[in-house]
């Protein structure tokens, strides 16, 4: 996870499957977020229906032919909560500004009832890890921290 800043999430409508790649960052529990616009195809889908899937990758090959990486399905939740949303901020932009632990423009005020930008946090279900440097192209199932 740490090879990477951008993860492919995917999101489902009547229209059928969209993938979409946005930042992300992630917490010791391995909660998950990122930010996008409210009228984007993949909130829309995710108010309809919270089941998303990400996928994180290394885009470095390690040797000639070497893959490693997370799949996951999980729940989203679109934050809206002081509490949230500032465990969010502290969260996605301490990973993009480590330095500084906050973006050098706009606090977690920013994002509450923005009507531009929205935090959203996934909660893993079910995590998988392949690294076909040691697993060959089995995938392996990491335990969930969340009890499931």
């Amino acid at each position: 996870m740490e090879s990477t800043y951008y993860c492919a999430l995917g999101t489902n409508d009547q229209k059928g499957v969209w993938v979409n790649p946005v930042y992300f960052a992630y917490d010791s529990n391995y909660n998950f977020y990122f930010i996008s616009q409210p009228q984007s195809r993949h909130m829309k889908n995710m108010l309809e229906n919270p089941q998303v899937s990400l996928a994180i990758y290394s885009t470095a090959q390690h040797t000639q032919g070497d893959v490693a990486g997370i799949q996951l399905a999980g729940k989203a939740r679109i934050l809206s909560d002081e509490a949230d949303v500032k465990k969010a901020y502290d969260t996605y932009y301490g990973r993009k500004y480590p330095a500084a632990r906050k973006h050098p423009e706009k606090n977690e005020d920013h994002y509450m009832n923005n009507p531009e930008w929205q935090f959203v946090e996934v909660v893993p279900t079910k995590m998988y890890y392949f690294d076909t440097r040691f697993f060959g192209e089995t995938r392996q199932e990491v335990p969930s921290p969340h009890g499931e």
